[in-house]
């Protein structure tokens, strides 16, 4: 064995290493193989790439030449900043930019810089033309389908770009001397906020909201943020250990809580869309709303709460949720029928499939949003009767015609008897006269 030079070879290794940033300083990830195994399309950006992860896939190179556009335009909106100062300020926060990045990035620091200032640039300029719906010679917005397409992929784990990118060249574009930093943050959220409402519905923002959604990594979170943090929701306040795999608490599904008398009734408007809950046996759920790339964003922002550390696993608690409640077609068309479950955009049924599948990994995780629902819902099992009931319904009273049959016989039952009864008491009465 030469060991000397396998101890070389290890060492030219290690000189090549370029470790990875600290994972708390993290926040944008590719996806793990166990989370990408269900959909590999939903983790892949179909028109534009943003940031490192897919910057040299061939299929969309075509978007290149429409984000030199896109920059171009956006230093014209104003005349002021000149492109120098756009890298200048960038160069000042590539380190924390290149932090964000779990994967080490293999491009020099120039070039860099200069994808930060590009897909910066392109994505507030398409935020800027979804906002007024400008079409003259866009490519983008003279097709029905590319913006909407575009919103999706700005919201993939993997396509992410830093947040201070989009605050440092946006601050840049419309400063002026009156106007103040928080000023400033207020409309970059505004300004964001536009296509994520018009594109999704569970997507709720207000004044109130906005003042909620405190710092963002990236266009992901920031999503993320709107929908878990405002309106707030009750949480555990200490989950069990029987909670921390969500496998353990399983309840049963729709159809199966129907014969156990659970009712499902929808929650009004305005409420948000995680607040399920379950009160004297009625289990009250938001509506939700199944659209076009709905599944996408439920799998990217699944990712990103397994990803990272500094996350809660709500959304992932909802997914789990509803792979519960969602076995088979007969599920979801209950909710369907409730207007609990609501397809938009589409007549097709098999959208809604996904939901059965969108988390149902065995990954244990700290912090199950549902675990009270789910001990309350389960003490109904412990009911003799409705177990009783449950299985004779399922056993014997599946059809009506069965029904029907049953108390057919019941009543027959009951009749028959009654007119033995009664010759029973006439025939003792004669017995005792002619006693």
């Amino acid at each position: 064995m030469d060991a000397e030079g396998i101890a070389s070879s290890i060492e030219g290794k290690l000189d090549q290493y370029l470790p990875p940033p600290p994972i708390s300083q993290c926040s944008i990830f590719k996806v793990p193989n166990m989370l990408r195994r269900d959909n590999e399309r939903a983790f892949t950006p179909e028109v534009v790439s943003i940031g490192p992860f897919h910057r040299n896939n061939m299929q969309l190179r075509e978007m290149e030449n429409n984000k030199l556009q896109y920059l171009e335009c956006l230093l014209n909106r104003t005349g002021t900043p000149k492109l120098k100062s756009l890298v200048e300020a960038i160069d000042r926060i590539e380190q924390d930019c290149g932090d964000c990045y779990a994967e080490v990035v293999d491009l020099r620091r120039d070039k860099f810089i200069e994808m930060m200032v590009i897909d910066g640039c392109l994505i507030l300029e398409f935020l800027y033309r979804y906002q007024e719906k400008r079409c003259v010679d866009d490519p983008v917005f003279n097709t029905s389908w590319m913006p909407r397409k575009i919103v999706a992929d700005l919201l993939l784990l993997e396509n992410q770009l830093p947040w201070c990118v989009l605050v440092c060249l946006f601050n840049l574009i419309t400063t002026n001397d009156s106007t103040t930093t928080e000023y400033q943050n207020s409309l970059l959220n505004d300004l964001v906020a536009i296509p994520f409402s018009m594109e999704y519905r569970i997507f709720y923002y207000d004044e109130h909201r906005r003042n909620r959604l405190g710092t963002q990594k990236h266009l992901l979170d920031y999503f993320r943020n709107s929908i878990v943090g405002s309106p707030p929701i009750k949480r555990p306040e200490s989950p069990p250990a029987s909670s921390v795999h969500p496998n353990w608490i399983p309840i049963k599904s729709v159809m199966e809580l129907l014969d156990l008398g659970v009712g499902f009734f929808p929650v009004p408007d305005g409420g948000n869309f995680l607040d399920v809950k379950f009160e004297d046996g009625k289990m009250k759920i938001p509506a939700i709303f199944i659209e076009e790339n709905t599944e996408c964003l439920f799998r990217n922002l699944i990712a990103f709460e397994h990803c990272d550390p500094s996350k809660g696993y709500e959304i992932t608690s909802y997914a789990s949720l509803l792979n519960w409640l969602i076995k088979s077609p007969e599920d979801a068309l209950h909710l369907k029928k409730k207007d609990i479950l609501q397809i938009i955009r589409s007549s097709n049924e098999d959208k809604a499939s996904f939901l059965k599948l969108l988390y149902n990994n065995d990954t244990s995780f700290h912090g199950f949003l549902y675990s009270d629902l789910c001990e309350d819902v389960n003490k109904i099992y412990s009911s003799n009767w409705a177990v009783w009931r449950a299985r004779l319904k399922r056993e014997y009273f599946n059809e009506p015609k069965e029904l029907a049959n049953f108390l057919y016989g019941v009543v027959l039952s009951a009749y028959l008897s009654l007119i033995q009864t009664v010759f029973a008491i006439l025939s003792y009465k004669a017995s005792i006269k002619n006693a």
